[in-house]
């Protein structure tokens, strides 16, 4: 298995990764539930009335830590674009089935859908160590 389908299946197996952003200088941080794309997007979704969408748009940068079984550290580094429109929301609907239970389907106006592009990723086996950079 390569680091990066190691990466994928910490991603898939966590279920939550905790997002930090920076907003006015103060540091956020929040869990956030993640599918991974064919070409290694991490997708989530949020209601447009959450603080973190407007946090997003005035710094579209990210960090989420992972952290998977036998306490592996996976962090991404990355870029948020919120831009995505009903297909990528009906998409993500049928990756993620339980974002049904908040949203009525990729037209919901309450619906955002999440796209992190990520930009470093790095993992460390459990104990203490250094970071392992993941190519991407």
């Amino acid at each position: 298995m390569s680091l990066k389908d190691e990466a994928k299946t910490i991603i898939e197996s966590t279920g939550i990764g905790m997002t930090a952003t920076c907003d006015g200088g103060v540091p956020r941080c929040r869990p956030m539930t993640f599918r991974v794309t064919e070409d290694f997007k991490l997708w989530s979704s949020t209601y447009r009335s959450s603080g973190k969408v407007g946090e997003f748009e005035r710094n579209p940068r990210v960090e989420i830590c992972f952290t998977g079984p036998g306490k592996v550290h996976l962090r991404v580094e990355g870029t948020v674009d919120l831009s995505g429109g009903p297909e990528k929301k009906e998409k993500l609907l049928e990756m993620n089935p339980g974002v049904r239970n908040h949203f009525h389907g990729g037209a919901d106006p309450k619906f955002v859908h999440v796209e992190v592009t990520p930009s470093r990723m790095r993992w460390m086996p459990p104990g203490f160590g250094e970071y392992t950079v993941l190519e991407l």
